[in-house]
């Protein structure tokens, strides 16, 4: 048998502690920052909403599925949220495992997040079910505790009105 060369070996061992960087609970809380802001501009841009309609039927966030507002608003929402990556990190530092080296640690979570957002699409988004049924508690809580901190914003995230 071959031996291994030790650039492969050297190129595994990145790899592999890189993945460690693509933490469930990172990724989810990424996705539901996501999922959180196309709801709310789902409602500030609903026509229903604006002139204070009752029926739901002409209200258009509850005509579109999660899907189809992830679709519409997922670049802009990208856009708002990959300059502030490393806000949002430290908002979840401290639920993350850490090695010793912190400052190591925030680059490779932060790098790892930008290569996430800038190669998902909405409907990876959606089917890769990043949020499950045991992250779903602590994640929405640890965003609820973050906007509120925060006013209802979260980090340098600007919401754009439609003209």
């Amino acid at each position: 048998m071959e031996a291994i060369s030790s650039s492969v070996i050297s190129y595994l061992h990145v790899l592999l502690s890189a993945m460690d960087y693509f933490h469930d609970t990172w990724i989810a809380y990424l996705v539901g920052i996501i999922m959180k802001r196309c709801w709310d501009i789902s409602i500030e841009r609903c026509g229903g909403c604006v002139k204070d309609l009752n029926s739901p039927i002409l209200h258009e966030h509850h005509q579109n599925s999660l899907l189809e507002k992830l679709r519409l608003y997922y670049e802009e929402i990208r856009g708002d949220m990959l300059p502030c990556i490393n806000a949002l990190y430290t908002t979840i530092e401290k639920n993350l495992p850490h090695t010793d080296d912190l400052n190591l640690d925030r680059e490779r979570y932060c790098r790892n997040a930008v290569y996430f957002m800038t190669s998902s699409h909405p409907d990876s988004l959606y089917w890769g079910r990043y949020i499950t049924g045991e992250t779903d508690g602590f994640i929405n809580e640890l965003i609820t505790i973050n906007l509120t901190k925060r006013n209802h914003k979260l980090p340098n995230l600007k919401i754009k009105k439609s003209s």
